[in-house]
């Protein structure tokens, strides 16, 4: 049991590839399933214009290839367009307009959202231009107070000093001083 616990990543992972891999092979049965179901009408179905655009500009490819390897220019010869139901004829014109517009909304929508990311970087770095002089000015006042007491120490440490060398010229202050030693300092038996 602790087994299992120790490996929970290791088990969600291989579980998370085994549901895929049965999600995929339910999918590839459903899709065969579909194309026996397909009636034979549908199966020839008309090539709608996109079909035959794609069959033009193949063919237009072919021929300009044949042109740059051997000079040939005699067309290929190319089948027989397959009947395609009435629709209504869609002008090039119109193609590239709507091109152009949906290519020009969404060159419009990235320059607003880069503009928009470029007013919030400026926001922040007033910001932390502003939280900097803070700093500085909060930083001052301990600056200040930091020289004052090394000053204050400096001075006293001479006063400890002196006063110090002044204890010891007593007999008594130095008797004190040898018995404190003995008393906080090392034992004998670490010496």
């Amino acid at each position: 049991m602790n087994w299992v616990f120790d490996n929970i990543r290791l088990i969600v992972i291989v579980g998370g590839a085994i549901a895929y891999w049965l999600n995929q092979r339910r999918k590839a049965k459903e899709d065969q399933e579909a194309a026996r179901t397909v009636a034979p009408s549908q199966r020839n179905a008309p090539v709608n214009d996109e079909a035959e655009r794609i069959r033009r500009i193949q063919e237009e490819i072919r021929r300009k290839i044949l042109e740059r390897v051997g000079g040939v220019t005699t067309p290929v010869p190319t089948p027989p367009p397959l009947k395609a139901a009435p629709q209504a004829p869609v002008r090039r014109e119109q193609i590239k307009i709507e091109a152009y517009t949906e290519s020009q909304a969404e060159a419009e929508r990235v320059v607003v959202a880069d503009q928009a990311m470029l007013e919030r970087q400026q926001q922040l770095a007033a910001k932390l231009r502003e939280l900097k002089e803070q700093r500085r000015e909060h930083d001052r006042p301990s600056e200040v107070f930091a020289e004052k007491t090394a000053l204050a120490m400096a001075a006293s440490g001479t006063a400890v000093r002196g006063s110090l060398l002044a204890d010891l010229r007593e007999p008594t202050s130095v008797r004190r001083a040898i018995l404190l030693r003995e008393v906080l300092g090392t034992p004998v038996g670490l010496r």
